[in-house]
């Protein structure tokens, strides 16, 4: 999938994209989600972005698919 196409990019309870707290990350030497989390709040809301920023981490991207719990996915299949 092109990377236009990934729907997610950004914390939804901060106002912070992933591009931006890549950037960040990078300017401050964060390494891991609890840094992120301390400094921008990003990750202490609702947590959904939490997976997010652990794989910006580790990959560098900034879009990513939805990511989908085996149990949401199992329902999903049902319809």
């Amino acid at each position: 999938m092109p990377h236009s196409q990934k729907p997610v990019r950004a914390c939804i309870c901060y106002p912070n994209t992933f591009a931006t707290l890549r950037q960040k990350a990078q300017e401050q030497g964060w390494h891991t989600v609890e840094q992120i989390t301390a400094a921008t709040g990003c990750g202490s809301g609702c947590g959904m972005c939490r997976p997010y920023l652990q794989k910006m981490l580790d990959t560098g991207e900034v879009a990513f698919d939805v990511i989908i719990s085996e149990e949401v996915a199992a329902l999903l299949k049902r319809r």
